[in-house]
């Protein structure tokens, strides 16, 4: 018999199963700073002491995720041998993969709640695990809204029309699955994978609007009121366990849902006894009293199509692409979802009049200004400053043309996108003097600080065609001594260098943007700049 070494009354079932939202909570560390996890001890004889009769034990890890743990906690009660300590975990699948990834073990036995943590995309090459089951459990994905909420005909369809929420799919499988669902069923309702995949855009452009003002912070299925028409993403045990959600309706597509499939796999190098134990599992979990228990807790069992007492109409799923489809996926939504605030501070020295081919080097960059504007979303948060020895005024080497503000905000009858765009037009006239880098450098570091947006990616895009040349500016050394003590891991905002020609010093712009966890480019051709900046801003 198995018994847990916490304190209370009751079964284990009754003191350790938790609503399914502080569950994750605690998981998150929101609550909490790490996992939970407990130790089970299976004895013979109830009345000694486990040192007594067992002398040394055997220590069995069981990493769960959040969705199976209240179940796995009483299966592992069940089904340990005498001797044995099992000590089990709530933890999700991609923060187990993340630590192995990153150089952590794999558990003696995991129990994901997606079969996709288990490839070698996430954990490397070199089979770190085997899988005794391929789904122990399935819950599916649902979209589901109030009385106004509508049935799409497919996943692309709902996530384009800008009225889903979605868990964040950086955090979240349920998220990452519903970010994937448009490619899941490309084959079944006609569209290529490229078109799958540009609906994604959109979708992740909304959320990103609606985190920027502090929407969708936690989503759970009865965050909208009951005329809404909004569809949030959840899964089918989710609103079997929520309560009170009346009004609620199962709105997924017909096409079909993604699933949490909950494979069981145990360390490739695990002990005999530790391979037992998980097969034991297995089999509980598979069999009849796992399955009613499973069933309690608003999970399908594996050999079961569908529950009829849950309440979802979803019998077809949809398959789970590969797991290097879903890196990429998710690696785009990062780039598109999170708006960005961005100090865009551009060199004016008399270097930037030199011609460049088809137009000085500043007309250039104020061309690609303006056609980067275009591309940024309306929530985007864009400022623009320039620089050149005394630009601002004796011993100032920046001017604000236009301080940091929302590409859609009005000030005096014009957003700030069509005031850029003016200033970027002006650029050209500007142009005089040397390049005051340094001291420009620290003052937009600053500023960024100052006006750090939380759910948005902050950045100062340095831009320049030369090399510090201000005698009386601060010193390198001193620069980056400076940014160091400014970077704040709690606002993090990044220098991004763009070193415009060979001309520019391309190793003090690498060094200003190491110092705050940035990285620079080389536009080699003025005429790069467009591309270099794309791929700079967006790198996150």
């Amino acid at each position: 018999m198995s018994t847990a070494t916490g304190n209370g009354g009751g079964t284990t079932r009754e003191r350790l199963r938790l609503p399914l939202f502080v569950a994750l909570l605690l998981v998150t560390g929101l609550l909490v700073g790490g996992a939970v996890s407990y130790a089970f001890w299976a004895r013979q004889d109830e009345t000694a002491a486990v040192p007594d009769v067992c002398g040394r034990s055997l220590k069995i890890d069981v990493a769960a995720a959040p969705e199976l743990y209240g179940v796995v906690l009483d299966a592992v009660d069940k089904v340990a041998r005498p001797c044995t300590e099992v000590r089990p975990s709530m933890r999700p699948g991609g923060a187990v993969a993340l630590g192995v990834a990153t150089g952590g073990d794999v558990p003696d036995i995991w129990i994901p709640e997606s079969r996709l943590w288990l490839s070698p995309a996430h954990l490397g090459a070199g089979g770190l695990v085997r899988v005794l089951s391929s789904s122990v459990a399935r819950t599916p994905v649902l979209l589901v809204g109030g009385r106004l909420g509508r049935r799409f005909p497919t996943w692309g369809d709902a996530e384009a029309s800008g009225l889903v929420s979605v868990p964040d799919p950086q955090v979240s499988t349920v998220g990452t699955l519903a970010v994937v669902a448009p490619r899941a069923e490309a084959r079944a309702v006609g569209r290529t994978t490229a078109e799958a995949q540009q609906l994604m855009v959109p979708f992740a452009q909304t959320y990103g609007a609606r985190r920027a003002r502090g929407a969708d912070q936690q989503v759970r299925p009865t965050m909208f009121k009951p005329l809404s028409r909004r569809l949030v993403v959840t899964t089918e045990q989710e609103i079997a366990t929520t309560q009170d959600q009346g009004f609620v309706r199962d709105l997924t597509p017909t096409v079909g849902a993604p699933v949490l499939d909950f494979p069981l796999a145990v360390a490739a190098d695990a002990p005999r006894q530790t391979r037992a134990l998980a097969r034991r599992l297995v089999d509980y979990l598979i069999g009849e009293e796992g399955s009613a228990a499973l069933q309690e807790d608003g999970l399908r069992p594996a050999r079961s199509p569908r529950t009829d007492e849950l309440g979802a109409d979803v019998s077809r799923f949809l398959p789970t692409p590969p797991a290097e489809a879903v890196i990429a996926a998710v690696q785009s939504w990062k780039v598109f979802a999170i708006p960005s605030a961005i100090l865009a501070v551009v060199d004016v020295s008399g270097s930037m009049d030199f011609d460049a081919g088809t137009g000085s080097r500043v007309s250039l960059l104020a061309d690609a200004a303006e056609i980067g504007l275009s591309f940024l979303p309306d929530h985007a948060r864009v400022g623009l400053w320039v620089f050149s020895i005394d630009q601002g005024a004796p011993g100032q080497d920046w001017r604000v043309l236009e301080p940091i503000r929302r590409l859609d905000d009005l000030r005096f009858g014009r957003t700030q996108r069509y005031a850029l765009r003016e200033r970027a037009r002006e650029l050209p006239s500007l142009t005089n003097g040397g390049t005051g880098l340094y001291d420009t450098a620290l003052a937009a570091y600053r500023e960024a600080v100052r006006s750090y947006r939380p759910n948005y990616s902050n950045a100062v895009v340095l831009m320049t065609d030369g090399r510090n040349d201000d005698p009386g500016s601060i010193g390198l050394d001193r620069l980056l001594a400076n940014l160091r003590a400014l970077r704040d891991p709690e606002r993090p905002v990044r220098i991004v260098g763009i070193a415009i020609s060979e001309d520019a010093d391309l190793a003090a712009l690498q060094q200003m943007a190491q110092a705050t966890g940035g990285d620079a480019y080389l536009a080699a051709q003025p005429q790069d700049i467009l591309g270099v900046f794309a791929r700079a801003v967006l790198s996150r």
